[in-house]
């Protein structure tokens, strides 16, 4: 009967790191998941008022991580009507979850770097050139 009961516990644990993944999934990564999503939507409200009167008031920013460096993706702002200072703050506390995401979780990409998108205004508002031609 305790040989059945210690082979019965004994199935129902998960392994050490298993276990170790699915506490930081419910507790810290899941915090850092939450915050991330709310220095992003920051960002974007941020950068929200595209308009401008020069090319020169366009501008992009990497933001995030890859893992193997580089910025996630390009966010396009005026600086006409973006605060540049809360958006670096914003975009250094981010990218930096992002890292740390990355490096708990033990992610891997395919290494590739994005090419920064070429900004410019257009009837008053910022918007990204298609240089793909």
């Amino acid at each position: 009967m305790v040989l059945t009961a210690l082979l019965l516990a004994a199935c129902s644990q998960t392994p050490p790191s298993n276990q170790n993944l699915l506490t930081e999934l419910d507790g810290p990564l899941a915090q850092m998941q939450v915050d991330g999503r709310q220095l992003y939507q920051r960002m974007q409200k941020l950068t929200l008022d595209k308009s401008c009167t020069t090319d020169q008031q366009c501008q992009v920013l990497g933001i995030g991580s890859r893992p193997c460096g580089g910025p996630e993706q390009f966010l396009l702002f005026s600086t006409q009507q973006t605060d540049q200072k809360m958006l670096t703050i914003t975009n250094d506390r981010y990218t930096r979850i992002r890292q740390e995401q990355q490096q708990r979780l033990g992610l891997r990409s395919t290494c590739q770097q994005l090419m920064a998108p070429v900004p410019a205004c257009r009837q008053q508002q910022c918007v990204l050139l298609d240089v793909s031609h």
